[in-house]
């Protein structure tokens, strides 16, 4: 099989619902290496996301909040064109894989086209706009240490972290599963320091801080998964 084309780092620059007005306000930074992936965006709304406050929202707002972070697996396929995430940690306990269609615009634009559905087991068709900020390659992180799981990835002068972990006194369940404590945030090196551009983290529990320099703490509980030439993976200025 040719290597992944979609390696890199994408910024979203567009979405758009049932034909409707074309949307840019919510950040998005989306980490690809060959088959480890890792997403965040900013939140569309005030406020943290709380169990309660999940089950009240429309079928649009739970599309939003189940996508405010996510990492897992990614596999494609040129014909039929298609394209895959499997989400291990996620937001939300809906970790469905999420299959789309996409038709490339250039080396470094594509469209992703895909469905929703709302409460009433309608479809809403969403084109969302891709534009690669770095052709990679990625490193990728996990964390496994007990209850606490993880996935990073960074590529250049950017990173995203995603942190899942299950806190007894503070899990609640959500149709028949555990809406965990969360963390995601995207990073971005720049006047010599890494800074935070966006993220999100629920109600439940407080997380660890982490940054991407604990990625390269040798004592910390991040492992490398797959390495890269540094001089082509890290490229900070």
């Amino acid at each position: 099989m040719p290597p992944n084309p979609f390696l890199g780092v994408w910024q979203r620059r567009s979405i758009q619902f049932d034909q409707g007005p074309i949307e840019t306000s919510q950040s998005v930074l989306w980490i690809q290496a060959e088959t480890y992936f890792a997403d965040v965006r900013s939140a569309p709304f005030a406020g943290r996301l709380t169990p309660e406050r999940y089950r009240g929202m429309d079928w649009r707002s739970r599309f939003d909040a189940d996508l405010l972070g996510f990492a897992g697996t990614f596999i494609w396929s040129e014909a039929p064109p298609t394209c895959t995430w499997h989400h291990r940690l996620a937001l939300t306990p809906r970790q469905w894989p999420d299959t789309s269609n996409y038709h490339w615009l250039g080396p470094d634009e594509f469209l992703e086209q895909g469905t929703c559905e709302d409460d009433e087991g309608g479809l809403h068709p969403f084109v969302e706009h891709w534009h690669r900020l770095h052709p990679g390659p990625a490193q990728v992180w996990c964390l496994e240490r007990g209850e606490h799981q993880g996935q990073a990835l960074r590529v250049g002068n950017w990173a995203v972290l995603v942190h899942q972990w299950r806190d007894p006194l503070a899990a609640v369940p959500l149709d028949g599963e555990t809406f965990r404590a969360f963390s995601a945030t995207a990073w971005e090196y720049r006047q010599g320091t890494w800074q935070a551009l966006f993220g999100t983290e629920a109600s439940l529990g407080i997380p660890p801080q982490w940054t991407p320099l604990d990625l390269d703490d040798p004592l910390g509980p991040w492992r490398l998964n797959c390495s890269v030439p540094a001089n082509r993976s890290l490229e900070l200025n």
